[in-house]
């Protein structure tokens, strides 16, 4: 009733209705840069997502899927945006890039029994190791292992069942895990996986926010992205970013 007396006003001219731009985005389980909590998106990325939605009055609803389906959904235009996405020639190939926000780092890690130390790529011949994937954390992996041959690379779909099964020896007397160091920080702790330890830095890295080249026009991604960038300036990001102990991208 109330819709129809709405439309039929608009078309008499006596209001001017006009709904909120929606722009859907999806993410991952990625704490502390996304995660949920319920049915309500949490942590720092999508705090940053709904301060510049309100900014812009745009209605963003956030869904956290599993990676792959989140990904696959942004890549065929289903969905406006996804987060988070590393600068890479395949993402822009797909998605409009914001600025990168936060800079972060892949480490290994392995069992504190193990003496591991990675210094170099050629450290990892004959060694068994899990990453989570098909993700940037796996692809900056296999760029980094080109040209090193007996390796065991299991990709895992989740980044507690990588820790999970790292800490239960799936990987092997020997075996390693690649994963961002804050994410492995917020885990460990999260689930006491206090037999783990950080053997080494293999990559450093940094996210942003990507938007469907399929469903998303440049013009309605610049204006986001502008709004971006003035809170970006104006420090708010970055206060955000803190609170949940991660560091801005400069």
């Amino acid at each position: 009733m109330l819709r129809n007396l709405i439309l039929t006003l608009s078309l008499l001219g006596c209001v001017n209705y006009s709904p909120a731009t929606e722009m859907l985005f999806v993410t991952e389980e990625f704490p502390p840069f996304s995660y949920s909590r319920g049915a309500i998106a949490s942590g720092a990325f999508p705090e940053i997502v709904n301060l510049v939605c309100t900014q812009l009055k745009w209605h963003c609803p956030i869904d956290v899927l599993p990676w792959r389906r989140a990904l696959q959904h942004a890549e065929d235009g289903e969905v406006d945006g996804i987060f988070t996405v590393i600068d890479s020639p395949a993402r822009r190939d797909s998605f409009y890039i914001t600025p990168m926000l936060s800079v972060s780092r892949y480490n290994f890690y392995t069992r504190r029994e193990n003496d591991f130390i990675f210094t170099k790529p050629s450290d990892l011949a004959g060694r068994k190791i899990g990453v989570y994937g098909p993700s940037g954390t796996s692809y900056i992996l296999q760029e980094k292992l080109k040209n090193v041959t007996d390796i065991e690379i299991s990709l895992i779909t989740n980044n507690q069942r990588l820790l999970l099964m790292l800490s239960a020896g799936r990987f092997g007397k020997n075996g390693l895990v690649v994963l961002n160091n804050d994410v492995a920080r917020h885990l460990i702790d999260h689930d006491r996986l206090y037999a783990l330890r950080n053997a080494g830095h293999m990559a450093s890295t940094s996210y942003g926010i990507g938007f469907s080249r399929k469903k998303v026009t440049h013009e309605r991604f610049s204006e986001f992205n502008e709004a971006l960038i003035k809170l970006m300036d104006s420090g708010q990001v970055g206060k955000i970013l803190k609170r949940y102990g991660l560091e801005q991208a400069k």
